[in-house]
């Protein structure tokens, strides 16, 4: 017992945790090069659908990398929500919904977009600026009287946060709290 308390306490003092197992194998997905990249299925759903992206984000399913993604149409005031395969953009789920008083916030940062003529696509190239790492998470959304996209990025320093003003089109400084 006195050799297997020490081994599992020699294992553990290692330094491999959970969330940086986790954290690998999707940067692992992520970086496998036959998936496809968030930007390219960002811009194959803005051919493809009416409205505005407002939401991207990434799961992974049976070791199988999802994109979600959710689309505010102003004309028909509803939200569609959809999963797709990374691997080839093939639609798994879609599911349509009329827009609720808690979608106002996004939905005040899609109509700022319609009126300066933005995607979500070219604000997401314009707030990464040359940085490198994948997109786990990217939304807009509207706070303080700012219109905004934050993005959540990781790459093989760990996780990384961005924040992007829509209506000026330059970062943002992010707040944080202990």
């Amino acid at each position: 017992m006195a050799r297997w308390l020490v081994g599992l306490v020699l294992f553990s003092s290692v330094g491999f945790s959970a969330p940086t197992w986790a954290e690998k194998s999707v940067l692992e997905l992520l970086s496998d090069r036959q998936n496809l990249s968030p930007q390219s299925l960002m811009l194959k759903i803005e051919k493809q659908y009416s409205g505005v992206i407002c939401e991207f984000e990434i799961d992974v399913e049976n070791g199988e990398l999802i994109y979600e993604v959710s689309i505010i149409d102003t004309q028909r005031e509803t939200i569609t929500e959809f999963e797709f395969k990374a691997k080839d953009g093939h639609l798994i789920n879609q599911k349509v919904e009329t827009l609720e008083a808690d979608d106002k916030d996004g939905l005040k940062a899609v109509n700022l977009m319609e009126d300066i003529g933005q995607s979500f696509y070219s604000l997401v190239h314009k707030a990464m600026d040359g940085r490198h790492g994948h997109i786990l998470e990217a939304q807009i959304d509207h706070d303080l009287g700012i219109s905004y996209l934050e993005i959540k990025l990781i790459d093989e320093t760990g996780k990384h946060r961005l924040a992007f003003d829509i209506q000026n089109q330059r970062p943002l400084p992010l707040l944080t709290w202990d």
